[in-house]
């Protein structure tokens, strides 16, 4: 079966919050995934973490689309460093497109999001959860979680997917 002709379905599309805390939301489950290194892992395991579990959730799930919050250099919170590990998850990201011949992730920005959850292209993390839990009817367990969850709503209604 060809992809690229057959309509893109709700239950095949995978939104993302990358970080050490990536949230994640499909319509197969929701959370965040804890990459966080530490000292017994060598320092250098986080990667293929990532890599493993993304893999494991997209070929379990028969995902198609991935969509992500974008990034630009400089704007993450903790500096030159986490801008750096942001941009290695997001490596990670294309290079498992690449190898399950996916289209390459779409990508949102966060103030568009913010905006067309809360109606604040700046809300803050709790404002994020409490509309998450207003408006989906979904508590979840962090403001990873909630992002992934808006980003998902965010695309599936801006490309109409059913």
């Amino acid at each position: 079966m060809n992809h690229d002709t057959v309509k893109l379905q709700r239950e095949e599309v995978l939104s993302l919050d990358i970080a050490t805390h990536c949230g994640f939301h499909s319509t197969h489950s929701s959370g965040t995934m804890d990459f966080t290194e530490s000292m017994r892992r060598n320092n250098n395991k986080q990667h293929k973490a990532f890599r493993d579990w993304l893999i494991a959730y997209i070929t379990e799930n028969g995902i198609r689309q991935i969509v992500a919050e974008d990034v630009s250099a400089g704007s993450s919170k903790g500096g030159f460093k986490s801008s750096v590990k942001l941009a290695e998850f997001r490596g990670i990201l294309y290079e498992v497109c690449d190898e399950l011949d996916l289209p390459e992730p779409a990508l949102v920005n966060p103030s568009t999001v913010k905006k067309w959850a809360t109606g604040d292209g700046k809300a803050d993390k709790q404002k994020m959860i409490d509309y998450c839990i207003r408006r989906w009817g979904i508590e979840p367990c962090d403001d990873n979680e909630a992002d992934a969850t808006h980003i998902f709503m965010y695309y599936i209604r801006k490309n109409d997917i059913q």
